[in-house]
């Protein structure tokens, strides 16, 4: 007896289109949240240094200054 191909079980197409909208929304979402995380960024008034600068001292990559 040959066993089934994926494609030929009768929930397949409908998983794998749910699957891919699934995808296709997360990846949407991920950018659009890129996007706004990029403009607050733009609209901040500290520095790009001055936050590098914070967040190493708050991982302790640099000592921080006596």
């Amino acid at each position: 007896m040959p066993s089934k191909k994926l494609e030929q079980y009768k929930y397949f197409q409908p998983i794998a289109w749910t699957l891919c909208l699934s995808f296709a929304g997360f990846v949407g979402m991920l950018a659009l949240q890129l996007e706004t995380q990029v403009q607050k960024f733009n609209t901040s008034a500290i520095s790009f240094e001055q936050r590098l600068t914070n967040i190493e001292e708050i991982v302790g990559a640099v000592p921080q200054s006596e």
